[in-house]
């Protein structure tokens, strides 16, 4: 699969997986505080990598798009039909997740380059 292909295959995915309602995820109770936000991580570690690869040179563009993406993202969270909440430290590990994958994308290019 092109990494285009599958940049916008993984953020259609963090896309479906944010627009689940709310009654279909366990109650924040059963969910360590940390938990969500290694998710969060996760998912967003995924999109600053992905897009990096896909657009290969465009590191403030992938981290603006990523950082806008997070925040409609919660913004979307926070429509009633979709039964969740808004949460700003979400968009902070979102945050920190999308940097450490640019990050990682960064360095492995640079590692792919060199082994040339």
């Amino acid at each position: 699969m092109k990494p285009l292909h599958l940049a916008i295959l993984w953020t259609a995915l963090v896309l479906i997986g944010l627009s689940i309602p709310g009654e279909a995820v366990p109650p924040r109770e059963l969910l360590p505080f940390a938990a969500d936000k290694w998710v969060h991580a996760g998912m967003f570690l995924g999109i600053g990598a992905l897009w990096l690869q896909a657009l290969p040179g465009r590191t403030w563009a992938v981290l603006i798009g990523g950082l806008a993406f997070a925040v409609a993202t919660e913004i979307w969270q926070s429509v009633p039909m979709i039964g969740r909440y808004s949460d700003p430290l979400d968009v902070a590990a979102d945050t920190v997740g999308l940097v450490v994958g640019v990050a990682l994308a960064a360095w492995l290019a640079g590692r792919a380059s060199n082994d040339r």
